[in-house]
């Protein structure tokens, strides 16, 4: 009886089968194919077009083989339940999807302990490319260079002082602090409160530091409110500070998860948002319109900064990129009381 070969593995397309049926070179096709410079975008579409026709699946155990590292990215957050970072995956999957990427995405859950220990592992499976949304001044970014020294790694998330020679990845700070503070100051607020990470778990303090020239310039007192990052936390420090014999009138959040919390927190004390608390937050997340009353919010494209990240990981850019945010209003922000 004859035997049916037509599963036998010569008959997987390789770069040479590419190559052939492009009339180009198979180091051509291997650039194309790992998005590397060299190449024309045109042509490099057209290669793309062409291996995913032939059914072209690419060996990732020849490639550890030969390469000595993995096709996958370390992606390490600080809180994976806050869905500002899981749309910042999807945009990263989108890219990584094309080029036979796997992510594998951890969280700190801001720990610094349970960061240090992400970091091992990912060094351990071979991991040369890392985005990571640190901890206050991210040292276990020091252990991690020394484990793999020669891997790209993009800051997510933190201020540009941390890491200046490494690429940085976030929405614009600056701009969204002040469209949030003059969006306030222009309602008629003068004790406005800013949400943070304590300052020793804080990794984006270009926020604050931008808030602290704000209320300095407008001849107003700061109103930091620092807490752990966490739900309940969250709803505990506002309740505590809306108990303070002068609370703020306002809050700026540093996103629209943490804003959620600071909803439970105002309705735990019967008061009302919009009302006798204005809430400002950042992402614009799908559930903040929903909330009763809808969030005023800071926009940005979390799937663009997503793609942006996973561009530099997978290219010599260095460069920063911080992603435009705009000022959606809504009813969670009034005048004062």
């Amino acid at each position: 009886m004859e035997s049916d070969s037509s599963g036998d593995r010569t008959d997987r397309p390789t770069l040479q089968t590419i190559a052939g049926a492009a009339g180009v070179s198979t180091s051509l096709v291997s650039l194309a194919l790992n998005g590397k410079s060299g190449v024309s975008a045109a042509r490099r579409d057209e290669i793309r077009q062409l291996a995913e026709d032939l059914g072209y699946q690419p060996d990732p155990v020849a490639r550890e083989l030969r390469t000595g590292s993995v096709s996958m990215i370390g992606l390490l957050v600080r809180n994976v339940s806050n869905p500002f970072f899981n749309d910042l995956l999807a945009g990263m999957q989108q890219a990584a999807f094309e080029q036979g990427v796997t992510i594998v995405a951890m969280d700190s859950e801001y720990s610094e302990d349970r960061e240090r220990r992400h970091i091992r592992h990912l060094a351990a499976r071979r991991v040369d490319r890392l985005a990571i949304a640190p901890i206050g001044r991210a040292a276990s970014l020091e252990e991690w260079q020394r484990l793999r020294p020669d891997a790209r790694t993009v800051l997510i998330n933190a201020g540009p002082q941390m890491y200046p020679d490494l690429p940085h990845v976030a929405p614009d700070a600056q701009q969204a602090v002040g469209l949030a503070f003059d969006h306030l100051w222009q309602l008629g607020h003068r004790s406005i409160g800013f949400l943070s990470a304590p300052i020793s778990l804080m990794s984006d303090e270009d926020r604050y530091q931008h808030y602290l020239s704000l209320c300095d310039r407008r001849r107003i007192e700061p109103r930091p409110i620092f807490s752990d990052l966490q739900g309940e936390a969250i709803r505990n420090r506002i309740v505590t500070e809306l108990q303070e014999p002068d609370p703020p009138t306002a809050v700026i959040t540093n996103s629209d998860w943490s804003a959620h919390y600071v909803y439970l927190a105002v309705r735990d004390l019967g008061l009302r948002i919009g009302v006798d608390l204005s809430v400002v937050g950042h992402d614009d997340l799908d559930t903040s319109q929903l909330l009763e009353p809808a969030l005023s919010t800071l926009a940005v494209d979390r799937r663009e900064l997503g793609r942006q990240i996973f561009a530099r990981l997978g290219a010599a850019d260095d460069s920063a990129f911080a992603g435009p945010v705009w000022l959606i209003a809504r009813a969670s922000s009034g005048p004062p009381p």
